[in-house]
């Protein structure tokens, strides 16, 4: 298994990356996995979250992100890579260990790029639903992702922001880290 998590959280980015590059403009407002969520409300969260990793970083403080459609910009996949490119060498250049401001966790780099991890990988196949494609997330990321939630499945069985475990259909990775997280893999 990789042991580097800016090696996983890399991939991660990209992977959601690689997805989003098949939303076309009339695509906007179609339905996503998640409840409520449309393909922009999607990728605004996630976009959002890089925003939020950065902020915490570079500028030490907490504030709720910005979950307006507004923050796509005129050219969503140009305000994404920008966006992508910028957490990415943030992440390479800060201590994993460093401490992180945050109104109700300790949370350092480390556990916060756990987080973008999963987020990236299981919002690109959520994207790919929407938008009929084939995904699967990469083995390793889903296999370490899986690890990284094991240590926090309290967290996540009383947590808003996921649906109730499924029984996944299979044992790859992916299908198990997606059922873990409340989505229906057919």
């Amino acid at each position: 298994m990789v042991k580097n998590i800016v090696d996983l959280y890399t991939r991660a980015v990209a992977s959601f990356g690689e997805t989003l590059q098949h939303v076309s403009l009339d695509s906007w407002e179609k339905r996503t996995p998640c409840d409520d969520w449309t393909i922009q409300t999607l990728v605004v969260h996630v976009l959002s979250g890089e925003v939020q990793l950065m902020n915490l970083v570079e500028d030490e403080t907490y504030s709720s992100p910005e979950l307006s459609p507004n923050i796509l910009g005129p050219d969503p996949m140009s305000t994404w890579r920008g966006t992508a490119i910028n957490s990415i060498r943030v992440a390479q250049d800060t201590p994993l260990g460093k401490e992180l401001p945050h109104p109700t966790v300790t949370l350092t780099l480390e556990r916060l790029l756990g987080a973008r991890i999963t987020d990236n990988a299981v919002h690109a196949w959520d994207l790919s639903q929407a938008l009929s494609l084939n995904h699967v997330i990469d083995p390793e990321i889903a296999e370490w992702a899986l690890d990284y939630w094991a240590n926090m499945y309290d967290f996540l069985s009383q947590s808003e922001h996921f649906g109730p475990p499924q029984n996944p259909p299979d044992q790859t990775p992916s299908t198990r880290l997606l059922s873990l997280l409340g989505r229906t893999v057919t």
